[in-house]
């Protein structure tokens, strides 16, 4: 297989990768540099959007609690279905923090989103799992984080819009330089085919 055949398989890759990273994704206001920060005694609720691709099919999402559960609940449901472009589902925690912790003492939130996209057209047919582990730190009122809305939608997680951004546009660049490296490979191909004759 040449160079072209391998390129060509890359990028055939790589789109299908992207179908992938932009379906049904999961949008979270904290993580392991920027922890949920709450005082003892204090409940807190916290939401995650679910965010699916407007090329996606509807997708029905089970999400489950796997570690944290001394601190924190799913008040939302287990099960969700997404509609193609859809971004006002959100996964909803209930954090509680017991009165007789220490300050300084932290947890760690962790849950799995399984999905799979519905119908025979979608772009992935087999579940997939999107892991959010996140931590949350003991601290006085005064370093509390400030609390956010309860229901924020895509427009509360402005982190988690910037890593898709990010996501699409390494995936441009990536797909761009390598048809860049494919023409060069099939001009210099065809300048050794000219000196060859």
């Amino acid at each position: 297989m040449d160079y072209s055949h391998k390129l060509i398989t890359l990028i055939i890759i790589l789109i299908l990768t992207a179908n992938l990273v932009v379906a049904l994704g999961v949008n979270s206001p904290y993580w392991n540099g920027n922890p949920l920060k709450i005082s003892s005694g204090e409940t807190r609720e916290v939401s995650f959007p679910l965010v699916n691709s407007i090329n996606e099919k509807t997708t029905e999402a089970t999400v489950s609690l796997t570690e944290g559960t001394e601190i924190a609940e799913i008040i939302s449901g287990e099960k969700y279905t997404v509609k193609p472009g859809e971004n006002d589902k959100n996964i909803i925690l209930r954090i509680t923090i017991p009165e007789n912790v220490q300050l300084g003492d932290s947890y760690n939130v962790k849950f799995v989103v399984r999905y799979s996209p519905q119908g025979e057209g979608a772009n992935v047919k087999l579940d997939v799992e999107y892991n959010v582990d996140f931590p949350v730190e003991v601290v006085s009122e005064e370093n509390a984080t400030p609390t956010m809305p309860k229901y924020p939608g895509i427009t509360g997680t402005e982190e988690g819009k910037t890593k898709t951004i990010i996501i699409i546009a390494m995936l441009a660049i990536i797909i761009l330089i390598i048809i860049i490296i494919l023409l060069k490979v099939r001009k210099e191909q065809q300048e050794k085919i000219i000196l060859n004759r």
